[in-house]
């Protein structure tokens, strides 16, 4: 059969910006598009060119660090699982390069992403608000947490869509990104639309109430007017700057007067009741944990597939059964790596980052600062490399726009 070679082209690309905009969708969704996309992208493998950067080099090496710690896993199984899920990291190191997209049809699958992002924020103000006119209340009881839950903030506003609070932040943050990165191209009728869509965004990431997630947007907010290139004044960096102190500054003392004087001051062997245990609490305990498995064999770690079963057993041996009642990961992505590959790969996911900031510095690259920014941050206490939603995201994005910058 003879194929076409325009046929496969817009089908190529048609199947990458599915996959794109499925993101944020349930994941059987998102592994279809992929699915779909891989297909096409096999007709397309003679395009491929390897990279010049060397960061790019990272996720595949992650990969194959993650391979040969199975030959020392205690959990075969699950390690397989946990290789199949970050597949994804050579899948699109070897697919995007073999795209054939233009700058117009790039900004426009990444303006597209950002739109289907604020449509599902918008989606979820209306269940939002349906739900409080239903119970006359803005709050439900949770009888897993034993806590009073506003329809409008964290878990239970991102409920709706089936996504949690982080990852729907990550997405709302680089939405916003998008936006302002694609700025100067609008019209002068877009611009004004567009400003309303950051402002709406920036109240879906406030109700999210993610520290980590509001703090990456405060930073790439600030970090905006001097890594855009000649997209905005010296005045209207100036002006923006005070403008966007604002919000940030309200949210961190909001979170700020949150902390009561428990802080720092807890027993593994507290129960849930407990007043000592908050969000910051329970993370240092599980941080303590992972920790003290992490020294059993710290230059290469458990293998991959083992760190929830040496997890499990240290919440046990130090008491902490609310850690091992809810099966608590590390919650950080750096210490996860710490525990599952050792120094070795701890030591890989911090050079990467030291290494992709200092080239973003010195090319001004605002996309993949948002993008490397929210990595950074957000793993400090989420395992965002570790569930699909953050794997496909940061990988695909970060290959995107490497493939953009070489189409400049």
């Amino acid at each position: 059969m003879k194929y076409n070679n325009w046929n496969i082209d817009n089908l190529h690309n048609f199947s990458f910006g599915l996959v794109l905009l499925s993101i944020p969708f349930p994941m059987i969704i998102n592994n279809i598009a992929i699915f779909i996309f891989l297909f096409f992208s096999i007709f397309k493998l003679k395009n491929f060119k390897l990279y010049k950067n060397p960061a790019a080099f990272f996720f595949p090496t992650l990969f194959i660090l993650s391979l040969f710690s199975l030959l020392y896993s205690c959990n075969l199984l699950e390690g397989i699982k946990d290789l199949e899920k970050i597949l994804s990291f050579v899948l699109f190191f070897v697919c995007i390069p073999t795209l054939s997209l233009n700058k117009t049809q790039l900004n426009r699958l990444l303006n597209s992403f950002a739109n289907v992002c604020l449509l599902l924020l918008l989606y979820c103000f209306v269940v939002a608000i349906y739900n409080v006119i239903a119970t006359n209340s803005f709050y439900i009881f949770n009888p897993k947490n034993l806590v009073n839950e506003n329809y409008f903030l964290y878990h239970r506003f991102s409920s709706s869509i089936g996504l949690h609070a982080v990852y729907l932040g990550i997405f709302l943050v680089f939405a916003s990104s998008v936006f302002i990165y694609n700025f100067k191209t609008f019209s002068k009728k877009n611009r004004k639309i567009t400003i309303l869509k950051l402002l709406i965004l920036a109240l879906g990431i406030y109700l999210l109430q993610s520290f980590s997630v509001m703090a990456a947007y405060f930073i790439i907010l600030i970090a905006a007017p001097f890594l855009l290139k000649n997209h905005i004044s010296t005045f209207k960096k100036i002006t923006f700057l005070l403008l966007i102190f604002i919000l940030p500054a309200s949210i961190f003392l909001n979170k700020a007067k949150a902390v009561d004087t428990s802080f720092l001051n807890y027993n593994h062997t507290d129960d849930i009741h407990n007043r000592n245990w908050n969000s910051l609490n329970i993370r240092l305990a599980k941080w303590d944990c992972a920790l003290s498995v992490a020294k059993e064999s710290i230059f290469i770690g458990q293998g991959i597939g083992c760190t929830q079963d040496n997890l499990n057993k240290m919440y046990l041996k130090k008491g902490f059964e609310i850690g091992y009642g809810k099966n608590y990961s590390t919650h950080n992505q750096y210490i996860h790596y710490l525990v599952e590959l050792g120094l070795i790969g701890a030591l890989l996911f911090i050079t990467f980052l030291i290494i992709s900031f200092y080239q973003i510095v010195i090319n001004k690259n605002f996309l993949m600062f948002s993008i490397l920014t929210l990595l950074a941050i957000c793993s400090v206490t989420e395992n965002v490399l570790t569930l699909n939603k953050g794997i496909v995201f940061f990988s695909i994005f970060y290959y995107l726009i490497f493939y953009k910058n070489e189409q400049e």
